[in-house]
């Protein structure tokens, strides 16, 4: 394998252009909401320089629930305008629905969500407390409002509190995925916890995903730092040992970033 180096002879870090199918990164925004689960704090000033340094490395950045429902809507949208001004795509997080979904606002909130200027948002799996009619009526509801998605496999415990603790098998989410990928879902994004439970068959399992619908339409998510200050690290590197270091992932810190590619790449240099 031929290694590019720059000008100071160590091997530079290889991305191709975007938009690009795989070895996507898409990182977490916490703003200022998440104390104290994380550390990190991202205002526009801070965004601006981390941007400037990294967003060629990132695709997608997830903005998690409680700032896009309690900043204030000029800063919100001043903060979408940045990410897309460096080429990064911004989302909301399947908590956003889910949180909908309790307070029976799907459709006010995706209206919200459009009026803000997001134009992307993730679905989950419900099991059977939404409807097949209802699914494709909201789906319906955020095409014809502009909104874009994406679906989230999630084990059902995440849902619904109380649920089995199994792990699904690839005809699950398959099955699950196929209305959301028929009407335009971008991804399919596998939850750390679906992958954890899965143990020994993980590979056996998302190998026969990846066979379906390629492995471009997947995304792998690693654990927060709320729920392991390590584990990230864990779970990305089982992914690039089991799919590839093509493979995309998400939900990575913005102070996690600059070592993704370390991880899928052993010509760089590795600072832990």
């Amino acid at each position: 394998m031929n290694v590019k180096k720059h000008g100071s002879g160590f091997p530079e870090v290889q991305l191709k252009h975007k938009p690009r199918k795989l070895r996507q990164t898409w990182i977490k925004d916490v703003g200022y909401h998440e104390a104290p689960h994380y550390l990190e704090r991202m205002g526009l000033l801070e965004l601006d320089d981390f941007l400037q340094v990294a967003a060629d490395r990132i695709d997608y950045a997830k903005l998690t629930t409680p700032q896009v429902l309690y900043s204030p809507p000029e800063w919100l949208s001043k903060k979408l305008k940045l990410y897309r001004d460096f080429g990064v795509e911004p989302y909301l997080d399947h908590t956003y629905f889910k949180f909908a979904y309790k307070k029976n606002c799907v459709e006010e909130a995706i209206r919200h969500a459009r009026n803000l200027g997001f134009s992307l948002m993730e679905f989950m799996n419900t099991g059977n407390d939404v409807s097949e009619k209802q699914w494709m009526q909201w789906r319906r509801f955020a095409i014809d409002n502009s909104m874009r998605f994406m679906y989230e496999h999630h084990p059902l415990r995440n849902w619904k509190e109380g649920s089995p603790d199994h792990a699904s098998s690839a005809e699950d989410i398959l099955n699950t995925a196929a209305p959301f990928l028929e009407d335009g879902a971008e991804y399919i994004v596998l939850d750390h916890e679906e992958f954890e439970i899965q143990q020994d068959q993980a590979k056996v399992v998302f190998d026969q995903v990846i066979k379906n619908v390629g492995l471009e339409r997947l995304c792998f998510e690693v654990t927060s730092p709320r729920e392991g200050l390590k584990q990230w690290l864990a779970d990305l590197s089982e992914y690039v040992k089991l799919f590839g270091p093509d493979c995309n992932t998400c939900n990575i810190m913005p102070s996690q970033l600059l070592q993704v590619e370390p991880i899928r790449d052993n010509n760089l240099l590795r600072q832990f």
